[in-house]
This record gives C-alpha cells, structure tokens and sequence, in this order.
C-alpha cells in the first residue's frame, strides 16, 4: 500500500499533491489551515520512495498511475484533490482517467505551458536535448546535495532569489522537510537532484485537448508575478474550461501556496463551501 501524510482534520477527504522538489510537510501552514474543513493526507510520491530510481521514467504518467492507486487503495470517491504545479497537472490528469475520484479539484500555479511552448519543448524532447535547453533541469543537477545542518541550508537559500518571497517560517519548513539523514552526520536532500531534475526533462503532460472534458468543479490559484502558468495559458484555460474559477494572488509567483500560504487557504475554503453549497 502506497504511504501518505496525514495533516489531520475531520469532514471530506482531501488529497494534496506537491511541486516537483517541494515535499508534502514544506506546505505545513497551507495544509494546516485546510484542516479546518476536512481531512488532508498527502501520499509520498515516487521521487521520495526509498530505493526508487528516475531512469526509467519517460513521462510524468507514472505519477499519475501512482495516484490513482493511492486513492483506489483506500476506496476513494468523490475526494477532494488540491496539487500544486506538478501536482496540479497530476491530479488534473487521475481526475479525467477516472472522474468518479473527485468532487473538486484545486489547481495551484499549474504547469500548463501554453501550446506552442509544449510543441517546441516536444521537439526537444524527442531529440534528447530537454536536459540541456531546460534551465530548470541543469539547476537541479548543479544543486548541491548535502549540508552540516538545517542551518547551514537555510542560510544559504535565504540568499536564493526564488526564495525570496518566503518568509522565515516558510523556508524553514521547506527546508525541515527538504532533508534526511546523510552520510556521517551530514544532512542530505531527501528529494534527489537526479529526481527532481528527471520530472523537468521528461514533462509536462499536454492536458489542453482533454481539459474540456474535466468534471467536478475547478479552482485555479495563480500567482500574479507568476513566471510558470503565464497569462497565456490562463487565457487558454478559460476557453477550455469557460466555467472554471480562476483567481490570482498579487505579490506571489509559483510558489503562491508557500508564498502566501494563508491567503491561499482562504481562496480554498471559499471555493470548497460554494461547492459544498451547491451539491446540498
């Protein structure tokens, strides 16, 4: 049985699924506050299994097998999924395979590249250079990998750009759940450079042509400075999915849910009890 996460929480059954690098537990203020209206658990995805190894990996379908198994192994019907990013785009794709799983989906800073950058970054995928062309993916290679403590980590991404929108207790949490037990007594990341950088190469999965068909009702949560789910894909959203609610976070980029975690939940929650509302 696939493991999870379980935040806490009484009343419907609410899956989170995290950022490609970002495990579970770095959302803690976000997950925490949706507590408040229902039951979140979040599984532990494949990059963070032990032993697991991204080379056979050729698509980010897996990732979306392993959902579906986790929600089929505890009976799931009519959950609720919130993803962010790659869990976004993973939780879009289980819900249109089989959309008796969820009442609502909540899709946070989604990678939903606009068409022609996904048909330009295809073509660079089949030539085997997505690893060289994609920034990301040669960051994450480059990242360094272990630390004489959490100090020592957080001192070092305080300084880090795309972090700089977090505030102390953000990162710190990032960073707890960021590291595991190294060699010696050094602490290393639990979320593996040769992983993180894999999901970069070999996605994201083109959604555009199936979004239409996606059933339970949609909240889309957008950082306004976002430099990932760009104004143009928002707008080809709307067309797909005319009745989808999208809202935007000013003063936040893709990472709005660790950004500003409270107004985030707060956007949630209000969604959720119109959906609740309207079922009733």
């Amino acid at each position: 049985m696939l493991t999870s996460l379980d935040f806490g929480g009484a009343g419907p059954e609410l899956h989170f699924a995290n950022a490609n690098g970002y495990p579970a537990a770095a959302y803690r203020r976000l997950l925490r506050a949706l507590t408040a209206y229902g039951h979140v658990q979040a599984m532990v995805p494949r990059p963070l299994w032990a032993g697991s190894r991204p080379e056979g990996t050729r698509t980010w379908a897996p990732l979306v097998d392993d959902l579906v198994q986790y929600l089929d192994e505890r009976g799931a019907r009519g959950w609720i999924g919130v993803g962010h990013s790659l869990g976004a785009v993973v939780s879009a794709a289980a819900a249109l395979r089989r959309p008796e799983l969820f009442r609502a989906l909540v899709l946070i800073d989604p990678v939903f590249l606009p068409p022609v950058v996904l048909a330009v970054f295809g073509l660079f995928q089949k030539l085997g250079l997505a690893g060289r062309v994609h920034p990301l993916a040669r960051g994450a290679r480059r990242r360094r990998r272990t630390f004489d403590s959490a100090q020592a980590m957080f001192d070092r991404y305080r300084r880090v750009p795309v972090f700089g929108r977090l505030d102390d207790e953000a990162l710190r949490d990032y960073v707890a759940a960021a590291l595991r037990p190294g060699p010696g007594r050094r602490l290393e990341l639990a979320y593996s450079p040769e992983w993180e950088a894999r999901v970069y190469e070999t996605g994201p999965l083109n959604l555009w042509g199936a979004l239409h068909r996606l059933r339970p009702p949609v909240l889309v949560v957008r950082g306004a400075e976002s430099d990932t789910f760009h104004p143009i894909a928002v707008r080809a959203l709307r067309r797909r999915l005319p009745n989808a609610v999208v809202r935007e976070v000013t003063g936040a980029g893709h990472l709005v849910p660790l950004e500003k975690p409270d107004e985030t939940a707060r956007l949630i929650r209000e969604f959720l009890a119109g959906v609740t509302m309207n079922a009733a």
